[in-house]
């Protein structure tokens, strides 16, 4: 091979070397391309405020299928989940949902709330319009895939003070 050969192809590789580097960060655009970002999980709360004689219960549902009982994850099954977040959307805002009222026994009588994306509803425990009734129906659903309920609580009995012993003189 002459010089002048040697030259030209010397000449070529660097020529193509220098275009392949200065194509480097076009590429690097072109086939890297970022992931989307996933959306951040939403959350509703769950909370029935228990009575004198029951205790309450907090859940915490997450947009994404978990749930929480006091802090004890839980799973949910997704067609549940997403029937609350459909009825949370649809009802919002939470704050004018009319809060249908009933008895509550003074012993017994427990109230039922939602809060989701800041604003919590009125008491759900007797429904009320259908939105407020599709949501009473959702924590219905949930309470018993959780298997949750309001326990009774335990009776707190008064100390047992000594039997006077009788003087042994």
């Amino acid at each position: 091979m002459s010089t002048r050969s040697r030259i030209v192809i010397k000449t070529v590789m660097a020529g193509a070397a220098g275009m392949l580097i200065a194509a480097l960060p076009v590429l690097a655009k072109t086939t890297h391309k970022a992931k989307p970002k996933a959306a951040p999980a939403e959350t509703a709360v769950i909370e029935n405020t228990g009575s004198t004689n029951t205790n309450g219960y907090k859940i915490t549902v997450s947009s994404t299928g978990g749930a929480s009982l006091s802090g004890k994850a839980r799973g949910l099954p997704m067609a549940v989940n997403k029937k609350l977040f459909r009825d949370l959307a649809a009802a919002m805002p939470l704050t004018d949902l009319p809060a249908r009222h009933g008895m509550h026994s003074a012993s017994f009588g427990t109230r039922t709330f939602i809060t989701y994306k800041g604003q919590r509803s009125p008491d759900l425990t007797f429904g009320g319009d259908p939105k407020a009734a599709a949501l009473k129906a959702d924590i219905d659903a949930i309470t018993q895939a959780l298997h949750v309920g309001n326990t009774p609580r335990r009776p707190v009995r008064p100390p047992v003070a000594p039997e006077p012993q009788p003087d042994k003189d």
